[in-house]
C-alpha cells in the first residue's frame, strides 16, 4: 500500500471512531453514563487494533490478503455504532454491517496467514460464515425483526447492560445462535486440524494467530451457548464483556508474530558467529541454518561447477526440483549460482528472513560447497576405481571366453588335423593328406581372423593408423543398423581423447542395436571451444538407464580425461548420449 493510501485509511479509522462516539452519545438512545466510557474504550480498541495491525500486515506481506481482511474487520466493527442512531436506516445499516465482522473474523482465522482458502472445508466454512451475516440478517429485517430496538440502550448488544426484568430471546434468535455455535465448533476443529498437520516452521508462523483466535472463538462459543441456555442477565453481561475483551487479543497476537519475525532476522548475527566457531564439519552449516530458520527440514544443496547437478555436504546427489511441500531459494555469489536452500513453503511469507540467512551464510556456503565438491569427487573416484576394476575383470573374462570358445577351439582342431595327417603320412593317399592339410589351413585362417577381430575390439589398429574419421566410418559400416555419420574434425585430437571418443560411439551404437530397437542412429563429432563434443542420437524407445554398467563405464572413461558425460533418454523419445572432451 502506498503511503498516501495508508494515511487515508488511518484518517478514515479515526473519523469512524469519532463518528462511533458521537452516535453513542448523540444518537437518541439513553445510555447509562457509567457505560459510555467502557463501551467506547473497548470497541475503539478492537476496531483500531484491527485496522492498525492490518496496515502493518499489509506492508509486511503485500501478497497476503490477511492485512486487507483485518482492516475491513476493524471498519465493520466500528460500523456497528450505527445501531446507536435511533432511525430505521441507521438500524438496518448497523445490523447488516455489524454482522459482517463475525464473518470476516471466521475468514481471517480459517485462512491465516495467507488470507486465501486452500481446501474445500475452508471454502465451506468461509461461505457459511458470510451467509450467516448480512444475507440472513437482511431476511430477518425484511420479516420485521427489531433485535431489541426501542427504549433503553442501543439494540443488538452494542452496549452491554442487563435488561430490566430479564430478556427472553425470540425463537428465530435461538435458531440463529444455534447455527452460530455449530459454525464456531467447526471453526475450532478446522484450526486444530491445521495446527496438527503443520510442520515445525509452519506451526511457528501459525501459533500466535491461531492461539489468539482460538481464545476469541472459545469465548464467543461460551457466550452464544449461554444465550441458548437463557442464563440470568448478570451471567450474560459478564460473558458478553469477556467476549469483547478477548477480541483485542487476536490483533495483539498477530503483532507479536510480526515482532517474532524481526527477532528471527536479528538472529542472523548469531548464525554468522556460530558458523565462524569450530571446524567445518559436514552438515554443520545445514544445522545452523535450520536452527536460525526454525525449520528442522531445511537442507542446503551445493552446485557442482560446470553442471546443473547438486550435492549435499557429504557429496551425495540431491534433487532440487520444486515439489510439493518444499520451497527452493537459490543462493548466488558473484552472479553465479552456488547453492540452493530447500525449506518449508511457509517461509516464503518471510522472504527477508530467508535472504538474510542466505547472505549471512554466504561465505560459509562457498567454503562448504568446495568441501562438498571434493567429497563428491572422492566418492566418484572411489566408485569409478571400483567400476574400473570390475570392468577390467569382466573384460579379462570376456577375452578368456572368446579365446576359449573361438580361436582356442580352432587351434585344437588344427593340432588334431596335423596329428592325423602325420599318422597317415606313409599309409594315406595324397588326396587324403591334401584334404587334412587344407582343413588345418582353413582352421588357422579362421583362428587368425577371430584373433584380429578380438584385437580390434580391444583397440582398433585403424584408429592408431588412420585417425578418428576412418575408425568411426568402419564402425558405421559394421553396425547392424543404419548409421548417419556427420562431419568429423580433420585435426586429430590427443590420443586419450581420440580413444575416449571412439569408445563412446562404439558403446552407444552397441546399446542402440541391442536395447533401443532403433531404426537409425546419427553420430556427430564437432569442435566446441578447446575440446570436442560427441553426440550419438537414436530414434529408439528411450528409457536408457544412465547408471547401467555400459553407460556408467563410458562416464568413467570420459571423466578420466577430464570430460563431462550426459545421457538424455525420455520414454518413447529416443536416446541422446553426449560427451564433452577437453583437448587442451
Amino acid at each position: 500500500m502506498r503511503p498516501r493510501g495508508k494515511w487515508f485509511v488511518v484518517a478514515a479509522a479515526v473519523l469512524a471512531g469519532v463518528g462511533a462516539a458521537a452516535a453513542l452519545v448523540r444518537g437518541g438512545y439513553e445510555v447509562p453514563v457509567e457505560l459510555v466510557a467502557p463501551t467506547l474504550v473497548l470497541n475503539l480498541a478492537v476496531g483500531w487494533s484491527f485496522v492498525g495491525v492490518g496496515l502493518v500486515a499489509r506492508r509486511r506481506r503485500p501478497a497476503s490478503r490477511t492485512g486487507l481482511l483485518m482492516v475491513l474487520l476493524g471498519f465493520a466493527w466500528l460500523a456497528r455504532f450505527l445501531l446507536a442512531v435511533d432511525t430505521t436506516p441507521a438500524f438496518v445499516a448497523g445490523v447488516l454491517l455489524g454482522s459482517v465482522s463475525l464473518s470476516l473474523f471466521v475468514h481471517l482465522l480459517v485462512t491465516f496467514p495467507t488470507g486465501r482458502t486452500t481446501s474445500v472445508a475452508q471454502r465451506v466454512l468461509v461461505v457459511v460464515g458470510y451467509l450467516l451475516s448480512a444475507p440472513l440478517d437482511a431476511v430477518f429485517l425484511a420479516l420485521g425483526a427489531q433485535r431489541g430496538r426501542g427504549e433503553g440502550p442501543p439494540p443488538n448488544g452494542l452496549v452491554i447492560a442487563p435488561s430490566n426484568g430479564g430478556f427472553t430471546p425470540e425463537p428465530v434468535d435461538l435458531v440463529v445462535q444455534a447455527v452460530v455455535v455449530v459454525l464456531l465448533v467447526a471453526l475450532l476443529v478446522s484450526v486444530w486440524s491445521r495446527w496438527r498437520a503443520a510442520g515445525v516452521a509452519e506451526r511457528r508462523a501459525l501459533t500466535p494467530g491461531l492461539v489468539g483466535g482460538t481464545v476469541v472463538v472459545a469465548t464467543l462459543l461460551v457466550e452464544r451457548t449461554a444465550i441458548l441456555l437463557v442464563l440470568p442477565p448478570s451471567a450474560g453481561v459478564v460473558l458478553a464483556w469477556s467476549a469483547q475483551v478477548v477480541l483485542v487479543v487476536w490483533p495483539v497476537a498477530l503483532l507479536l508474530g510480526l515482532l517474532r519475525s524481526r527477532l528471527d532476522r536479528s538472529g542472523v548475527g548469531r548464525l554468522v558467529i556460530d558458523l565462524g566457531d569450530g571446524p567445518a564439519e559436514p552438515g554443520r552449516l545445514r544445522s545452523v541454518v535450520a536452527r536460525t530458520l526454525h525449520d528442522p527440514s531445511a537442507e542446503v544443496a551445493y552446485r557442482l561447477p560446470g553442471t546443473d547437478d547438486y550435492v549435499d555436504a557429504a557429496g551425495d546427489p540431491v534433487d532440487v526440483a520444486p515439489r510439493a511441500g518444499r520451497a527452493v531459494a537459490h543462493l548466488v555469489r558473484d552472479g553465479r549460482p552456488i547453492a540452493v536452500l530447500l525449506h518449508d513453503p511457509v517461509l516464503t511469507g518471510e522472504p527477508d528472513l530467508v535472504e538474510a540467512v542466505a547472505a549471512g551464510a554466504g561465505l560459509a556456503v562457498e567454503n562448504e560447497r568446495l568441501h562438498a565438491q571434493v567429497r563428491h569427487q572422492l566418492r566418484e573416484v572411489r566408485a569409478s576405481r571400483a567400476r574400473l576394476v570390475e570392468a577390467a575383470d569382466g573384460a579379462r573374462r570376456a577375452v578368456e571366453r572368446d579365446l576359449h570358445d573361438g580361436a582356442q577351439q580352432r587351434l585344437v582342431a588344427v593340432g588334431l588335423a596335423l596329428r592325423l595327417a602325420r599318422t597317415r603320412l606313409g599309409a594315406g593317399s595324397p588326396d587324403e593328406l591334401d584334404a587334412l592339410l587344407a582343413e588345418a589351413g582353413d582352421e588357422l585362417a579362421g583362428a587368425l581372423a577371430e584373433l584380429r577381430e578380438l584385437a580390434r575390439g580391444i583397440y582398433p589398429p585403424l584408429l592408431t593408423d588412420e585417425g578418428l574419421g576412418p575408425a568411426l566410418a568402419s564402425l558405421a559400416e559394421r553396425a547392424s543398423l543404419p548409421v548417419v555419420l556427420g562431419a568429423i574434425p580433420g585435426q586429430r585430437p590427443p590420443e586419450a581423447v581420440e580413444q575416449a571418443c571412439y569408445f563412446v560411439v562404439s558403446e552407444a551404437l552397441t546399446n542402440a542395436a541391442k536395447h533401443a530397437s532403433a531404426s537409425r542412429v546419427a553420430v556427430d563429432v564437432v569442435a566446441e571451444g578447446d575440446g570436442l563434443r560427441v553426440d550419438v542420437v537414436d530414434d529408439g524407445g528411450g528409457g536408457a538407464d544412465a547408471d547401467g554398467s555400459g553407460l556408467r563405464g563410458l562416464a568413467d572413461r570420459v571423466a578420466a580425461v577430464g570430460g563431462r558425460f550426459a545421457v538424455s533418454s525420455p520414454a518413447r523419445g529416443g536416446t541422446r548420449v553426449t560427451a564433452t572432451l577437453p583437448c587442451g
